[in-house]
């Protein structure tokens, strides 16, 4: 199960394909399965590295117990490519 410590989560996250890289964001109640279900993942990474992960507090990702901003899902995001 591939995850990396962000800010103050550990964060789950996955690449298909090889190619350049391609960032899916499910939003705020999804996790990074939505994209498989619907065909999409596959599909992208027969062309490019496709980065899918779960925001925190959802999926696999970690879920503290505190209000989420956007700013701090953007922060996780950022520092998700930067590891």
């Amino acid at each position: 199960m591939p995850t990396v410590k962000v800010n103050d989560i550990t964060k789950y996250y996955e690449i298909h394909g090889e190619g350049e890289p391609m960032v899916l964001i499910a939003g705020l109640n999804s996790d990074h399965t939505l994209y498989q279900k619907v065909g999409i993942t596959p599909r992208l990474a027969e062309r490019y590295q496709v980065v899918a992960f779960d925001n925190r507090g959802v999926g696999q990702t970690d879920k503290p117990d505190i209000p989420y901003t956007i700013e701090m899902m953007a922060e996780d995001t950022a520092g998700l490519l930067n590891a």
